[in-house]
């Protein structure tokens, strides 16, 4: 039975893609609640991007169960408008590239039903992201400074950040956490956030999970996670490091 608690659960959640011998997930379950501000973390191809595609109703799963706000995000129109899904690369629609800010943001008012367009300008000012320009254009840190933009204005139930502010230059990406952080408390809502820069956002976080080799390892509250090492990047290195590998600062 679904819990309306949840913003995200997930049961033995499985899938395989086509031609590929090992499965992108297999066996994942996690339950994270509504409110939460929930880091995901895994190395390279460990299957963070299939879940939140997953998560987002842009694939349907091989296996088990997948809800979102209570219900199965799979072509599920009473759910993609409540899911932001902010990618770290280029669009692959690739209209969007010919689109400037502009554009998108009239796309965002008209889909988004909590579209802030005073928040989406305010954002676009403080990343300079060039109001004239088109997405192809831009350079890797304007078009991910978009995205982040037009990803927080949309103030969706749950909001996924895959990778998203890469590219971005140091300033920026604080830019970002101190927007995303004040905007967060002003207005609470679900965030999901993949990234390899856990020491910078590790203040964001409520929670957290560690995903390996299409599985969860771990799952819990930041804090407690913590009293497991001195950091979050300290414990998602101790879990991921393989044999044979060294880790130094």
């Amino acid at each position: 039975m679904t819990d309306v608690s949840y913003a995200i659960e997930c049961t033995d959640l499985r899938l395989r893609y086509p031609h590929q011998r090992t499965e992108a997930l297999a066996g994942v379950s996690l339950a994270v609640p509504k409110g939460a501000v929930c880091g995901l973390f895994g190395r390279n191809g460990a299957g963070k991007t299939s879940l939140m595609a997953l998560l987002a109703g842009l694939r349907r799963p091989s296996g088990g169960s997948v809800r979102v706000l209570g219900e199965d995000p799979w072509e599920n129109p009473r759910i993609a408008p409540q899911v932001a899904f902010v990618y770290s690369k280029d669009s692959p629609d690739a209209t969007v590239n010919s689109f400037t800010p502009h554009n998108l943001l009239k796309m965002g008012a008209l889909f988004r039903p909590n579209w802030d367009a005073g928040l989406a300008e305010h954002l676009l000012k403080r990343f300079d992201v060039p109001p004239k320009k088109t997405v192809s254009k831009m350079s890797k840190g304007q078009a991910a400074a978009l995205r982040c933009a037009v990803g927080l204005a949309a103030r969706a139930p749950l909001t996924i950040f895959d990778e998203a502010y890469l590219g971005m230059d140091a300033v920026y990406r604080k830019v970002f956490i101190d927007e995303l952080l004040a905007d967060y408390l002003a207005h609470p809502r679900t965030i999901l956030f993949s990234t390899h820069y856990i020491s910078e956002m590790e203040r964001l976080f409520s929670e957290a999970a560690v995903i390996d080799a299409g599985k969860v390892l771990v799952h819990d509250d930041a804090d407690t996670l913590r009293e497991r090492g001195k950091t979050l990047q300290d414990l998602f290195i101790a879990l991921t490091l393989k044999e044979g590998e060294s880790y130094g600062n």
